[in-house]
């Protein structure tokens, strides 16, 4: 077993990234399936697994005028409920490719657990990803 947490929030690229280069997230057989949209808030961002996986936003830049040039991701925005599990690795695969497409990535992302704790996931310098406690009744803090 384990315990549930409900995250929130973005992971912002920079420079923002082609979309082609993040399309093996919009395809299965994985989930969650990651979609395109203007906001984590939109319709469309609340694809046919989110009711059990959760929303996972690629946020993209204006699209382009010129159809030749691809639409730009400049974030991730998240909203999900599950196992750290369930959320580290969607989280940890969209991180890879960013770095592999040579692009820097910021976490925003703020968790809740179900017994109280709260914190970040951040995204560090080498790519990986760690879960801070900032808050943890009844107990000392970790990250892992």
């Amino acid at each position: 077993m384990g315990y549930e947490y409900s995250v929130e929030g973005t992971v912002k690229v920079t420079p923002p990234i082609p979309f082609p280069a993040l399309l093996p997230l919009t395809q299965g057989p994985d989930l969650p399936i990651f979609c395109l949209a203007p906001s984590v808030d939109d319709p469309d961002a609340a694809g046919p697994w989110s009711d059990i996986v959760g929303v996972w936003a690629l946020i993209h830049e204006d699209v382009p005028l010129d159809p030749a040039q691809p639409i730009t991701v400049s974030a991730l925005a998240m909203r999900h409920i599950s196992k750290s599990t369930g959320i580290h690795q969607p989280l940890a695969r969209f991180v890879r490719l960013c770095l592999a497409a040579g692009h820097e990535v910021v976490s925003e992302l703020k968790f809740h657990g179900e017994e109280g704790q709260r914190g970040e996931i951040q995204v560090t310098p080498s790519g990986g990803i760690e879960w801070v406690e900032t808050s943890a009744p009844g107990r000392e803090l970790v990250r892992w």
